[in-house]
């Protein structure tokens, strides 16, 4: 997205550093996203604990930023993924913002190539994801893409690509 965050930067660090601490800020930073609904939030905040859990990582959500962009939610999450060096996506459904999100990431090399996707497996979504989006050259699966039963099985996955014990 060829958009300037010139003015909003410094600001965006304040709240960075208010929200967590300058030290933060040479932490690998990974953006988590997915569906904030009631059902599906906690399956976010379970990707955060795990994450978290490396000494040198820092996962944190698109809603812990309250000053940043709130008069534009796309520019919001546009500044926010070009910040972090790492984006995971979960996708338990298709419907809400984080589809408007996956969207935004496919648009962009520089958005999909730092971004991994877990797919609740046998889940209805919709076909431009299944037959596209979730297809080379956005993702490629067991790398960049991976399909998991439940929460074991998603906990496994991150604990694999987060260096943790099994």
């Amino acid at each position: 997205m060829q958009v300037s965050h010139d003015s909003e930067w410094d600001d965006f660090l304040d709240e960075f550093t208010n929200i967590f601490s300058v030290y933060d800020l040479r932490k690998n930073k990974i953006f988590i996203c997915g569906s904030y609904s009631e059902d599906t939030f906690i399956t976010l905040q379970e990707v955060q604990k795990i994450v978290n859990a490396i000494e040198n990582n820092l996962g944190f959500f698109e809603k812990e930023f309250r000053r940043t962009h709130l008069e534009n939610l796309i520019l919001k999450f546009d500044l926010i993924a070009k910040f972090s060096n790492e984006i995971i996506m979960i996708i338990e459904h298709d419907k809400g913002g984080h589809m408007i999100e996956m969207g935004i990431i496919l648009s962009f090399k520089e958005f999909f190539e730092k971004t991994k996707v877990f797919v609740l497996k046998d889940v209805e979504i919709t076909e431009v994801l299944k037959r596209g989006g979730l297809l080379t050259p956005f993702f490629r699966e067991e790398e960049s893409l991976f399909y998991f039963e439940d929460i074991e099985t998603l906990r496994s996955y991150l604990k694999e690509l987060y260096s943790l014990d099994p």
